[in-house]
């Protein structure tokens, strides 16, 4: 089905970790621990890195960190520490009512995740919304599966919905960079990793929440260029 168009906001996007469960503190950690182990990079130094790359998968942030190195079995280590973190992860009572709330006036809710698809899906199984994309890394002819293009394309096919009437709402300035690129509204979630100034630095007009409850409004207002 060819997707509608127009301008109003019908689907919500949300980036996962950081957006939906304060769970980047935790990775921020166990990340910068595995840096320190295996880089010999001083934990302090190596938390600021993961913050400053995050939003790309693990696996890439390692790269691109430490370029030349091999980089992949640290990744393998940090995907086996989340797998068992990640089963004691719940979406708090206020944000699923915030989405269910969504849901019923009418608007798809969708998660657009660089955690592994596996995560992402078993996550997501029983939470108040429509559809959950996860991180699937390149292999053999498979193109792989991220947040970015492939998801908002994959989005449009699902819903029958042109990204002109998507508002992606994530925490990281790579979220932000995302969005520009694909031509998608964004709004940038303010937390404790990054300040408004940084998403002015990475995406100029980026405007910001303070809170999800703030969505709420501007799905009242929000312009056709958001």
């Amino acid at each position: 089905m060819a997707p509608d168009g127009g301008n109003a906001v019908r689907v919500l996007v949300f980036d996962l970790d950081g957006t939906l469960v304060p769970t980047m503190d935790d990775y921020a950690d166990r990340a910068a621990t595995l840096m320190a182990e295996s880089f010999g990079t001083p934990f302090a130094q190596a938390r600021k890195s993961y913050f400053a790359t995050s939003g790309l998968p693990f696996e890439r942030q390692l790269r691109q960190l430490y370029p030349g190195q091999d980089t992949d079995p640290v990744a393998d280590r940090f995907e086996d520490w989340k797998d068992s973190y990640l089963s004691g992860i719940a979406l708090s009572a206020a944000v699923a009512a915030l989405l269910d709330g969504w849901r019923t006036a009418g608007y798809q809710v969708a998660i657009s995740s660089n955690n592994l698809e596996r995560y992402v899906e078993r996550l997501a199984r029983d939470w108040p919304v429509d559809c959950a994309l996860g991180y699937r890394p390149a292999h053999g002819t498979d193109p792989g599966f991220a947040k970015g293009e492939p998801h908002f394309r994959a989005l449009e096919q699902r819903f029958g919905i042109a990204r002109s009437a998507f508002l992606f709402t994530g925490d990281s300035p790579n979220d932000a960079h995302i969005a520009h690129a694909a031509g998608v509204r964004f709004r940038a979630l303010l937390t404790d990793a990054f300040t408004q100034d940084d998403f002015e630095r990475a995406v100029s007009g980026t405007l910001t929440l303070s809170s999800l409850s703030e969505l709420g409004g501007v799905l009242a207002t929000v312009s056709a260029i958001g």
